[in-house]
């Protein structure tokens, strides 16, 4: 029995030895679909990793757009004042000036 696994395995050995061109093609192979499942999940991630910076982009645009509205906003109060007090000598009333009328 031992002599016969023995030759077994030698024939075993001497097939794979004649069939080593095939053998490491199917390898390459192997190795080669391995790479390809590895690469499309690191593309994967890299597209939602970019859709959500994309998203966070937009967010940032839009807060920046509401900025710019408001400093409009503002700006346009302080031009009012400053047309107020050169063109018109007017100025904030201090509160010895002020009236209080009740209803």
């Amino acid at each position: 029995m031992a002599e016969e696994q023995t030759s077994l395995l030698l024939l075993i050995l001497a097939d794979m030895r004649r069939h080593l061109l095939i053998i490491g093609l199917g390898g390459a192979l192997v190795l080669s679909a391995f790479f390809n499942i590895y690469m499309t999940h690191q593309t994967r991630e890299l597209i939602t990793q970019k859709d959500k910076l994309s998203q966070q982009k937009d967010n940032l645009q839009i807060e920046w757009r509401n900025l710019l509205i408001e400093e409009h906003t503002l700006d346009e109060h302080s031009r009012i004042r400053r047309i107020a007090m050169k063109k018109l000598s007017m100025t904030q009333a201090s509160i010895k000036q002020s009236v209080l009328v009740e209803l």
